[in-house]
């Protein structure tokens, strides 16, 4: 199974957005269990979020709802919606990765906290799970990863196929591939290959 965390928001048109709600959806869509761990805003467009990860079959037991928070749509101004975003802190994460008895792939989906991200890479190495890491910029995070984590920096400015991209990869990695042959075959299959070169 894959872990997804982050905080999950909506289109305009009420599809799942932002990098959690994409990469789960992205994974799911491949055929891999998901399960999303993160929070939403205890709002209609949370409960809306909550509905749409059903819709998919993706989990969302430890989905928490922040009544401070506001879940966000794309269509939110950017400044105002990082203000707004729902709480996501290391005390989030290692209630909500409780909940988890199974996991094969876990995915941070959007930049960590080092206090966070210690408490991920904690739960993926109890699990035993591969661990992919989404930074917003190219740095290794402040604590130490396991070697076989793979961290990925999210592009400035993503219509979704970086996403798909890295759902795709942890849906093979899911599957049993070894990382680097599951980095070629999600690059193959979405088309970056191609793009790249």
């Amino acid at each position: 199974m894959i872990v997804v965390l982050g905080r999950p928001g909506l289109t305009h048109d009420g599809r799942l957005d932002r990098p959690a709600g994409r990469i789960a959806f992205a994974a799911a869509e491949a055929g891999a269990r998901v399960e999303l761990v993160g929070s939403v805003g205890d709002d209609a467009d949370g409960e809306a979020v909550a509905l749409e990860l059903g819709k998919a079959a993706i989990g969302h037991a430890a989905l928490l709802r922040d009544p401070a928070g506001v879940t966000p749509r794309a269509t939110a101004d950017a400044a105002e919606e990082a203000h707004a975003l729902p709480r996501l802190d290391a005390a989030d994460l290692d209630l909500g990765l409780r909940y988890i008895t199974d996991c094969h792939v876990l995915v941070a989906a959007e930049p960590l906290d080092p206090e966070a991200t210690d408490i991920v890479t904690g739960a993926a190495t109890y699990h035993g799970a591969a661990l992919i890491l989404v930074t917003a910029t190219a740095t290794t995070p402040a604590v130490e990863l396991p070697g076989s984590a793979t961290v990925l920096e999210m592009p400035d400015h993503d219509d979704g196929a970086f996403a798909v991209l890295v759902g795709r990869y942890a849906a093979l990695l899911d599957g049993g591939r070894e990382a680097p042959e599951a980095w070629h075959d999600a690059l193959v299959e979405t088309g970056w290959e191609s793009s790249a070169g």
